[in-house]
């Protein structure tokens, strides 16, 4: 109850202050998306998101789930101050769920130590990502509990807050056997389909959003520099090329991952990391998701601090430059401390999980390799 109680006060303050740094009402105050994308663009204007467009011809940019939260929170409030008030409510009910479900994911064994998160203060109430993490969260926690039809509507739900949920459905659907597999897809797929049927055009425009964009905030940005664009899709030359590289290397570490035999939050904790250390698309909010599964890694982190505090410099200074998408430009530099910060958290995540094997045997083709060697020496 200790534990619990202080988890508790930590949230509220850490997204207590969230609410005031973000308030339009704050002078200066940080930037949101919830103002930025869905007050500005939508609700000023009296425009509904997904039945109507912006007034530049374009679709509101997140799923569903996000959307009916922002039109809940417009309608109920009534003006920008009960908006943003309501939001806050969300934001933070939304919150101390996700620390339930840390709770009873891990126990008491430190998990509370996570949320004195920078980034839970910087992106706190900046768009949808604290719903994400508690929704994902929860669904994880109830495939525990093998209450597999609840945790397929709370996966699906957050599939439509934001994608990233989908990395869990690989996970749930090899574990379980075949009738249990077929219902659990089944109840995804009703859940997240029939919005997706309903109004199809919307939900491609979602999906164009999160694909069809330039490299933002990710680390090998130094290595293709061409790939670099300010905002939205970029033909330069060697983008394709960065993207294949991000898409391979995520590839990678998940698939391996996938085929451990791994618990349902340590699987998520690295399969996260997976998709964050290569997504071309790191937007600096989507660390939040990684929160409620990082007590997995069983041990406080050392590349924890690093990884917040470097996350958190990004959205901090990028209005202090006039090209914060160019590398070695602060918030870029910074994305590059954040992966290797990010790598240290795998890595110690993985040994935590015990899959890493000793150094002799953790390259399986190199004894054949060293003896290939020898011989050609000879």
């Amino acid at each position: 109850m200790r534990n619990w109680m202080t988890a508790v006060a930590i949230t509220i303050s850490m997204i207590g202050l969230s609410v005031l740094l973000h308030s339009p009402f704050t002078n200066p105050s940080l930037y949101t998306d919830i103002l930025g994308f869905f007050w500005n663009d939508f609700a000023s204007r009296d425009r509904i998101p997904y039945l109507q467009l912006d007034e530049t011809g374009s679709h509101f940019e997140y799923p569903f789930v996000s959307g009916l939260l922002s039109i809940l929170a417009w309608k109920t409030g009534g003006d920008l101050a009960g908006f943003y008030a309501v939001y806050s409510g969300m934001v933070v009910a939304s919150a101390l769920a996700m620390v339930y479900a840390m709770m009873r994911l891990h126990g008491n064994n430190g998990f509370w130590m996570y949320l004195v998160s920078p980034s839970l203060v910087v992106y706190g109430v900046y768009g949808y990502d604290v719903f994400l993490a508690a929704l994902t969260a929860l669904a994880v926690l109830f495939f525990t509990r093998e209450r597999y039809s609840l945790s397929a509507i709370l996966l699906a739900l957050a599939f439509h807050t934001k994608l990233l949920s989908i990395l869990f459905l690989p996970y749930a659907l090899l574990r379980l056997d075949g009738r249990q597999r077929l219902k659990y897809l089944a109840v995804f797929g009703s859940v997240a389909g029939a919005p997706i049927i309903a109004m199809p055009e919307a939900f491609r425009a979602v999906v164009e959003a999160q694909t069809v964009w330039s490299l933002e905030n990710a680390w090998y940005v130094h290595v293709f520099p061409d790939a670099a664009s300010p905002v939205g899709p970029n033909t330069a030359p060697g983008l394709s090329t960065a993207i294949l590289f991000g898409l391979i290397g995520m590839s990678m570490l998940y698939l391996h991952v996938l085929r451990k035999a791994l618990s349902p939050a340590q699987f998520m904790l690295l399969a996260t990391a997976s998709y964050l250390m290569f997504t071309p698309r790191y937007s600096p909010q989507t660390s939040i998701f990684l929160l409620p599964f990082l007590p997995a890694s069983g041990v406080l982190m050392l590349g924890f601090p690093l990884w917040e505090l470097s996350n958190a410099t990004i959205i901090l200074t990028w209005f202090t430059t006039s090209e914060p998408f160019k590398p070695w430009s602060v918030p870029q530099t910074m994305t590059l401390v954040r992966f290797i910060a990010l790598s240290t958290i795998f890595v110690q995540s993985m040994h935590a999980a015990g899959l890493l094997k000793k150094p002799s045997s953790a390259i399986p083709y190199l004894p054949r390799i060293v003896s290939v060697l020898r011989r050609l020496r000879v």
